[in-house]
């Protein structure tokens, strides 16, 4: 071990002592946001069997073995990379809402997100039905991941409903569970057949079979007012 680094852990240690940091903790963390960011990227450019290990490490500046010591193995790797895009369309939903953008608003910039993102929506698919195999190592990962967002827009259904712009006859804490349902099951046949399958339009008839307003477009889809915008 070179003198450097045992100064620089022991520096650490001192620290840690002190109530300050683990600064390697700290530097472990921040390169593990890095990576993940990065395989969001990646995925998102080179589609999920044109992404490397090799490539994402290459951009973090890591071996491909200090790329998997942060998540154990491909798989948690792959599964932590959902988990970030995730935690990603949360923010932007926030940020979103707070700039006034409605509940619906958000549900359909989704949607349009995952139609320019096909690479990271074939890593969706792909892993979340591997994972139904109790022995797969995603498995709790991804129940846990499907547990959390069943109910969490049921206030804002329940919300939709009592301002009349949801069928009166549907229970609120169902829909999420079955929005989520839907989306999985387009989602698949939209990277079996894109240029059949018109996602953010079937989104959208969905959303109209629940009485749910949303804007009607043009025969070249593009929604009515938006050139009164231009």
């Amino acid at each position: 071990m070179k003198d450097e680094d045992v100064s620089q852990g022991a520096a650490d240690a001192a620290g840690n002592r002190a109530g300050r940091p683990d600064l390697r903790r700290v530097r472990g963390d921040e390169r593990r946001k890095r990576i993940l960011s990065t395989a969001v990227e990646v995925f998102g450019e080179q589609g999920y069997r044109g992404t490397s290990l090799r490539e994402i490490a290459r951009r973090v500046g890591i071996s491909d073995a200090g790329l998997l010591h942060h998540f154990g193995s491909k798989t948690g790797l792959l599964a932590a990379t959902i988990a970030e895009r995730d935690e990603l369309d949360r923010l932007r939903r926030e940020d979103a809402e707070a700039t006034g953008a409605t509940f619906v608003d958000t549900m359909r910039e989704q949607v349009a997100r995952n139609a320019a993102s096909p690479g990271l929506v074939a890593l969706h698919v792909v892993l979340s039905a591997e994972a139904t195999d109790p022995q797969h190592p995603a498995h709790e990962s991804f129940r846990e991941r499907y547990r959390s967002i069943r109910h969490q827009d049921d206030d804002e259904f329940a919300r939709l409903q009592e301002r009349g712009e949801l069928r009166p006859d549907l229970d609120p804490t169902r829909l999420g569970q079955l929005v989520t349902a839907m989306m999985d099951g387009l989602q698949l046949q939209w990277l079996l057949d894109p240029e059949q399958v018109d996602m953010v339009g079937l989104f959208d008839d969905f959303l109209r079979l629940l009485n749910i307003p949303v804007p009607a477009q043009d025969a070249a889809g593009t929604e009515k007012g938006d050139e009164l915008d231009s």
